[in-house]
């Protein structure tokens, strides 16, 4: 059995429903997060592969009936991912290569200036699992894969070992029909509707969505503001901030909201919440990520949980730290009938 087939196997063994592998010939060309060598310079190979989220849980959260179900199951997915890269690692190490995974996330290039807003990456999962076949990008950005769509975790290993690459996905093996629901279901606007971005990898073009900044991104999915601009719904976080066009005012509005965010109220109930080391002093909570699991790779599974979102109703935060979940109408009142002390951290 080759080297692939039994990375492959060890890999399905442990869950996950696709592999791929890249290597330094098909990453070339790309941005420096598309850099194998980064992780160990003995790279010459990196194995890709992905972990499904728990859909039922997925459901509770979009229509709020559970913030903690989704939340801890996306921490665990993600422990996992990271555990089974490393698994993987010691494997390959044990046969005299050198290797070494890659955490699933919140790991930066710290030297790089500015890394706090920028965020980049050590390596990019998306781009090895894109340019290794495991997945497609959809219009959001994020990896998706028939049947699973793009509620998913992704993994990778970098070794020294020469596997044998796999090809990216065809246009027929696409999950994504570009219904546009991710742009629908995101508060922040970061997605243009039209207007795409790409990146070459191995001299492959993937296109996506292009966005004008990832701060509105980092608003919402920071957990520090979640209102649509439609009154209608929110995601899991009470902030209510109006998110301006123009980089300088929303950089404005992104500190504010930070500052205020320290704050808040204890959050009572779930889960202790994470860290990111971009703000290390502040324990943050998944409040969205709405653009990645509400694509299921099937059009009518993808339009329903759009739906359950829409109709999911408004989050506040009250001064004790409860978090109760409303329709619009009631939301707004119950926030208008709080202390000015306490709105004016949410808004």
């Amino acid at each position: 059995m080759s080297l692939n087939a039994r990375i492959e196997e060890f890999l399905r063994e442990r869950g996950a429903v696709k592999v791929g592998f890249a290597t330094l010939e098909t990453m070339a060309g790309g941005p420096p997060s598309a850099d194998l060598r980064y992780i160990i310079p003995e790279a010459r190979s990196a194995v890709s592969f992905a972990l499904p989220l728990d859909r039922d849980k997925i459901r509770l959260y979009l229509s709020k009936q559970s913030h903690t179900a989704h939340e801890q199951d996306n921490f665990d997915t993600n422990v996992r991912s990271s555990r089974l890269a490393k698994a993987l690692a010691i494997m390959l190490e044990e046969e005299g290569y050198v290797s070494k995974r890659v955490i699933s996330n919140n790991i930066y290039r710290t030297e790089v200036e500015g890394w706090e807003l920028s965020m980049p990456p050590d390596l990019s999962h998306r781009y090895v699992a894109a340019r290794s076949g495991v997945g497609s990008f959809g219009w959001s950005g994020n990896i998706g894969i028939k049947d699973y769509g793009s509620a998913i975790i992704l993994g990778t290993t970098v070794t020294s070992a020469e596997l044998e690459p796999t090809e990216p996905e065809g246009e027929d093996d696409s999950f994504c029909d570009r219904c546009m629901r991710c742009v629908a279901c995101c508060p922040s606007g970061m997605f243009d509707a039209k207007r795409e971005t790409s990146v070459t990898l191995g001299g492959t073009t993937f296109s996506f969505s292009a966005r004008p900044s990832y701060l509105p991104c980092q608003l919402v999915c920071g957990g520090f503001t979640g209102l649509h601009p439609s009154g209608q719904w929110s995601t899991w976080s009470p902030g209510r901030y109006e998110i301006p066009d123009g980089l300088e005012e929303m950089g404005k509005v992104f500190f504010r909201a930070v500052e205020n965010y320290s704050k808040w109220p204890e959050r009572l109930g779930g889960t202790d919440g994470y860290v990111n080391i971009a703000l290390a002093d502040t324990s943050l909570h998944l409040t969205c990520g709405n653009c990645q699991i509400i694509c299921w790779g099937d059009r009518e599974e993808t339009r329903q949980n759009h739906r359950l979102l829409k109709r999911s109703g408004c989050v506040v935060q009250r001064e004790d730290g409860e978090v109760d979940v409303l329709s619009a109408r009631d939301a707004e009142k119950a926030f208008s009938r709080m202390p000015a002390e306490h709105r004016k951290l949410y808004e």
